[in-house]
């Protein structure tokens, strides 16, 4: 049987991808969008566009979810997907940009949990996918606000996963690298408002960098989103294999992770002695 799929964040880059794929898979896709509009050429393909902000209140975001559920049919597999980045050193990043960031990056994926989740543990069944980067493995100058809703989401998602094992839920964080789409564009990547040349000689480096990277980035999103397909799906190469709790995009995803977990455990091996002499004298070793 076709499954339904609810992915946010539609109208360009890896959500409009994932759109495609899912529907070429011959599954129902249910594409949502602040702008509907944005996705009627993919009307061909049996997309069905659904206008959501996922900035909206809980009860906005519950009327979409539940619209979806009677009219189209249960959510099999919900991909949490909408995000954009602030760039700009901690300090530069107002209150409200800061919150905005956290707002739309996870915030708004757990508005739409708590929207679907009830349908899904009532059938113990169901694929969540949110996600997340490889921004949230490192603290990069200038994109320090994004990481950490990034971590945030890889976290929470942890959490999530072990909550909704007993119900049959499969849960991931979907962790990109560098993908060739429109993210890093003006428009996608907001800049903070306050500068502060001071900082430019720690955070001038990554500035150039995402501006360089922009629509440059080595990772081929129609890959990458049939990747993702196969792997929700349990399908094509990932046929017999159980979905990660973290599932990583991209060569340089490979490079930034291994670089990350080795400078951790670096860390641990140089302080352990340290680390691990602050327990109480009645604690046995």
């Amino acid at each position: 049987m076709p499954r339904i799929w609810f992915i946010t964040g539609c109208s360009s880059g890896f959500g409009r991808q994932l759109a495609i794929a899912a529907a070429q898979n011959k599954d129902t896709v249910v594409a949502t969008s602040r702008d509907p509009s944005k996705l009627a050429d993919l009307a061909p393909l049996g997309v069905i566009p659904k206008r959501l902000d996922v900035r909206a209140s809980d009860t906005e975001v519950q009327a979409v979810v539940d619209d979806v559920v009677s009219n189209i049919g249960p959510i099999d597999i919900l991909v949490n997907n909408a995000g954009y980045i602030l760039e700009g050193g901690v300090e530069e990043c107002s209150h409200q940009e800061i919150t905005d960031q956290f707002d739309t990056n996870v915030f708004s994926q757990i508005r739409v949990l708590r929207a679907a989740l009830p349908s899904m543990r009532a059938r113990k069944s169901g694929v969540v996918a949110n996600f997340g980067s490889i921004g949230g493995w490192n603290g990069l100058p200038a994109a320090g606000m994004y990481g950490a809703t990034k971590a945030a989401i890889a976290i929470y998602t942890e959490a999530l996963r072990n909550e909704l094992t007993p119900f049959g839920i499969d849960v991931t964080c979907i962790e990109p690298g560098y993908f060739r789409t429109n993210f890093l564009t003006s428009g996608h990547k907001i800049t903070a408002k306050n500068r502060i040349l001071d900082l430019n000689v720690s955070t001038q480096a990554t500035r150039d960098a995402l501006a360089a990277y922009s629509l440059h980035q080595p990772g081929d999103p129609v890959k990458g989103a049939q990747v993702i397909v196969e792997a929700l799906t349990k399908t094509g190469r990932c046929e017999g294999r159980s979905l990660p709790g973290r599932l990583a995009l991209g060569r340089d995803a490979l490079t930034a992770i291994s670089g990350s977990l080795a400078r951790e455990q670096e860390m641990l091996d140089n302080w352990k002695e340290i680390i691990g002499s602050t327990d109480c004298d009645d604690v046995s070793n």
